[in-house]
């Protein structure tokens, strides 16, 4: 006989349900969020006396953390039902509107003890998976600043120097940042001169200072008009820029941090040395995949990166189109990296070009490649073999 525990997870406490092989429910309570209570309802279930109990849960990470490290630490199987799955899976039922932790807990029972073989299993993350995680999201979120600082700064130019926002790339070099803190209207560029400009650059290390103050106060002598509220508009420029070099630091500083734990990472290595896998997409794909074993087959691994053909069939129409699920992160790692060996890959960029010549689109072909890589990476963290390149075979 088996147990079927469904854990609905909460940030304070969880909710379990345990059913029976017959789907009877045998017990349902309230779980607090720390381990002391985890510890105790494993031991309450453990002496309702089946020979076996698997575990799952609807989150993963967050407030999930603690249960997937003290349920897999004592050897207890964990799986996972997605919270969509969830949400589809409770309007099957009776009352499928009605929405309460138990209910939840009882239907994410109920659909392990139906699907378990088919749900993903949580396996304990490695301690250095968990690190580039962390950091990982952590780098997200700071990208998504830093892009939304600099479209608020670009617009903040325009209204006050619009021809200085016309001839800067305020998203690559420290130069032109150091530039609009400095002078971000006209007047004060024509007031401080190119000579002291130059100086001023120079004296913060900046690269190709002359050339970047000529620039600047051309553009402010083609411009004789101040803009409304322009003084204002040049402090907040002044001190968003201020902003995203500091953030800059910052992204080079995970950058450097990430690069430490790939290069000590056996897999991340393996994955890296694949073209167009650099450091970022090699460490997202490790956190993201973990274990290679939890993955059958290389078509196991494409669904779950949400890289499978989807078939949409009704009487006498049938059409495959591009899956909308699967894991986020690991599905634009994937398709970015597939961009990048475009460009640097002779091998990729035959194939790209031989499945447009077929017909298809930028963004199918792009999709094929991607698909094709994901064989390569399987087969190579498999068979623990950094990448090499096949010799093409003889006609």
């Amino acid at each position: 006989m088996s147990h079927w525990i469904g854990i609905d997870v909460g940030k304070t406490f969880h909710w379990a349900s345990v059913l029976d092989d017959e789907g009877r429910e045998v017990l349902s309570r309230k779980v607090l969020a720390t381990e002391e209570d985890i510890e105790a309802f494993r031991s309450q279930v453990g002496a309702l006396g089946a020979e076996r109990a698997f575990f799952c849960v609807d989150m993963m990470g967050g407030p999930a953390t603690l249960l997937e490290a003290v349920l897999p630490g004592h050897g207890e199987r964990v799986f996972y039902l997605s919270g969509t799955a969830l949400n589809r899976a409770r309007d099957a039922y009776r009352g499928g509107e009605h929405k309460s932790d138990p209910r939840d807990a009882r239907v994410i029972a109920n659909q392990l003890r139906m699907r378990w073989r088919s749900l993903p299993e949580i396996n304990p993350r490695e301690e250095s998976s968990a690190e580039m995680r962390a950091l990982l999201a952590h780098r997200r979120d700071l990208v998504q600043d830093q892009v939304r600082r600099i479209t608020r700064m670009r617009g903040l130019l325009l209204e006050t120097f619009p021809g200085l926002e016309a001839i800067l790339d305020l998203t690559k070099k420290d130069g032109p940042l150091v530039a609009v803190a400095k002078v971000a209207t006209p007047g004060a560029a024509r007031r401080l001169g190119e000579p002291r400009l130059t100086r001023w650059l120079k004296a913060r290390g900046i690269r190709k200072a002359e050339e970047l103050a000529r620039r600047v106060v051309e553009a402010a002598k083609a411009q004789r008009h101040e803009l409304p509220a322009a003084e204002l508009k040049a402090e907040l420029v002044a001190e968003i820029a201020s902003e995203v070099l500091r953030t800059k630091g910052r992204l080079a500083a995970l950058h450097e941090r990430l690069e430490e734990l790939v290069s000590a990472n056996p897999k991340a290595e393996i994955v890296r040395s694949m073209p167009g896998m650099g450091t970022i997409f090699a460490a997202e794909f490790v956190a993201e995949v973990g274990d290679i074993g939890r993955f059958a087959s290389a078509d196991a691994l494409a669904a779950a990166a949400g890289m499978v053909p989807v078939l949409r069939a009704s009487g006498s129409t049938s059409h495959l189109r591009r899956s909308r699920r699967g894991n986020g992160v690991l599905k634009r790692a994937l398709y970015r990296s597939a961009f990048s060996a475009i460009a640097h890959h002779g091998p990729s960029s035959v194939f790209y070009r031989r499945k447009r010549a077929e017909g298809k689109t930028h963004h199918q072909a792009l999709i094929a490649l991607a698909r094709r890589r994901v064989n390569v990476l399987w087969a190579m963290l498999r068979d623990e073999q950094r990448y090499r390149e096949q010799p093409p075979k003889a006609a």
